[in-house]
């Protein structure tokens, strides 16, 4: 697999390749001050031998640290890559996962939302990409996984554009109380991305981590 095609990282443009470059101009410059200090020492004090070697060994050290460096950098690439290249087999199929965006296709968007306790109400609160909130709702929801299906209608009963949106959901019980609140998304994996160092499934406009995926299918989403 070809690298620099997806995008990762390489040793030639890492950090141990700049420290090597840099290494090896400080040795070309450390030879040719050792150099003239040889021709210019004076005879009845000459350089010590054990000093000309203590120099030679701490350069030696400074490189087998970089070139360690370089090999793990090198180990990271190959392990990016090949998470990379497992993700680019869910392009293209739909995967539920733990995410409060949803794209809106005609007229059409749902969220899948777990309450964790008995709701005396569920508040709905949708928002554009701009962060507006376009939509409010309260509907009724129960312990456990709940749905919510939006016409892709805002407040003032107008037809809002396709698009990516985010939904805010909370609950309350009798007393008021706030109920903890999860919410889920379904989409169509349209690509990979590489975030933090780590690849990512990109679904309905955000990334979605593999670990916050709890369902996979080939099956196109319909709400």
């Amino acid at each position: 697999m070809d690298l620099a095609s997806l995008g990762l990282p390489t040793i030639q443009n890492g950090a141990a390749g700049a420290a090597t470059r840099k290494l090896s101009e400080d040795f070309d410059t450390f030879l040719t001050l050792l150099t003239s200090q040889l021709k210019n020492q004076d005879p009845l004090e000459p350089l010590k031998s054990e000093q000309f070697t203590q120099q030679l060994v701490q350069f030696s050290q400074v490189e087998q640290q970089i070139a360690t460096n370089d090999q793990l950098e090198s180990l990271v690439s190959l392990s990016l890559a090949a998470q990379h290249g497992a993700l680019v087999d869910y392009i293209g199929k739909t995967v539920e996962g733990e995410s409060n965006r949803a794209r809106l296709t005609d007229g059409e968007a749902g969220w899948t939302f777990d309450v964790d306790g008995n709701p005396e109400r569920v508040s709905i609160l949708i928002l554009d990409e701009n962060n507006r909130a376009v939509r409010s709702d309260v509907v009724n929801g129960q312990a456990g996984l709940n749905r919510y299906n939006w016409d892709g209608l805002g407040d003032n009963g107008n037809e809002l554009a396709d698009g990516v949106y985010r939904i805010s959901i909370s609950a309350a019980d009798r007393d008021g109380g706030s109920i903890p609140v999860s919410v889920r998304a379904s989409g169509t994996v349209d690509g990979v991305e590489v975030v933090g160092g780590v690849a990512q499934l990109s679904v309905n406009g955000a990334v979605l981590p593999l670990s916050s995926v709890t369902s996979v299918s080939g099956v196109p989403v319909t709400d």
